[in-house]
């Protein structure tokens, strides 16, 4: 078996296998449904760690997903990023006449409505990442390298948001850039947590702190709301598809891919991991 695993070719009819499981049950029973995406999410991450630890030298945390110190950097500094980018859409929208202020439902939302919601956007983002940043990007980043790995993962990322509500050209470009941008957050930590944790964030955000659809969908959690006074500048903050329509998403998710090679640092545990799978594979597939 673990010379099977050696080959880059096996890993990924594995990972295409269980990606086109969890696709199919999410079209049949609905994306929404947090219990099955919960499923979904642990039976991926068995998989893709199950696949991984049966690799010759490998170790629980080649996969990205360890719990040490620099996951948790990661995990706050994924939270850093995105209010840091949250404060300038608001402060970009009062420079262009738009209103911050609380929403006028706010006052009839409870916790426990605010904590399913909050628990729905992460196990949805975690999965997404496991299934964009996981075991078939990673298959694909260690035979043909960064870009390729990069490119056609960001173009399978907004293929599967083609049919969210109010799609446009503008929201599925903004994707595919999203799609980089988590891609270089994950190359330049070799951890999963800190793209979890830029897109947990950056979901839960913008319904809470700006009042906008997540890509396409209302959930319909309003506390605060950034809106047009006598001056609509959708082509900057984007329409009803969200924020992630608008020019200046495009602006902040390239600025943040270019500085991620310099805020950024590889976790020295999985480089080491990673190491030692290469060079005892590289000794089995020569027998």
């Amino acid at each position: 078996m673990q010379k099977l695993l050696a080959h880059w070719w096996f890993r990924l009819i594995i990972a295409i296998i269980a990606s086109i499981f969890i696709f199919s049950l999410q079209i049949i029973f609905s994306f929404g449904f947090i219990f099955l995406t919960i499923f979904l999410a642990i039976t991926l991450t068995v998989v893709s760690i199950s696949v991984l630890a049966m690799r010759t030298g490998s170790n629980f945390n080649a996969f990205g997903l360890q719990i040490d110190k620099y996951a948790f950097i990661d995990f706050f500094k994924g939270l850093l990023i995105v209010v840091i980018m949250n404060l300038i859409f608001i402060l970009v929208g009062l420079l262009m006449g738009y209103e911050y202020k609380l929403h006028e439902n706010y006052k009839t939302l409870d916790y426990i409505t605010l904590l399913f919601f909050t628990s729905q956007i992460f196990v949805m983002a975690y999965l997404e990442e496991i299934l964009f940043r996981g075991l078939v990007f990673q298959t694909i980043r260690e035979r043909f390298g960064d870009i390729i790995a990069i490119v056609l993962l960001s173009i399978f990322f907004a293929f599967a948001h083609y049919n969210n509500p109010n799609i446009s050209n503008m929201g599925l470009v903004n994707i595919i850039v999203a799609g980089i941008m988590l891609s270089v957050l994950y190359i330049t930590t070799e951890s999963l947590w800190l793209p979890i944790s830029v897109h947990f964030f950056w979901n839960l955000n913008q319904q809470i702190l700006l009042g906008s659809n997540v890509s396409g969908i209302s959930f319909d959690i309003e506390i605060f709301q950034l809106t047009a006074i006598g001056n609509n500048s959708a082509w900057l903050f984007g329409g009803q598809f969200g924020i992630e329509e608008g020019l200046l998403t495009t602006i902040l998710l390239t600025i943040l891919t270019i500085i991620s090679f310099k805020i950024n640092k590889q976790n020295p545990y999985i480089m080491a991991t990673k190491f030692k799978i290469r060079f005892e594979e590289s000794k089995l597939l020569e027998k």
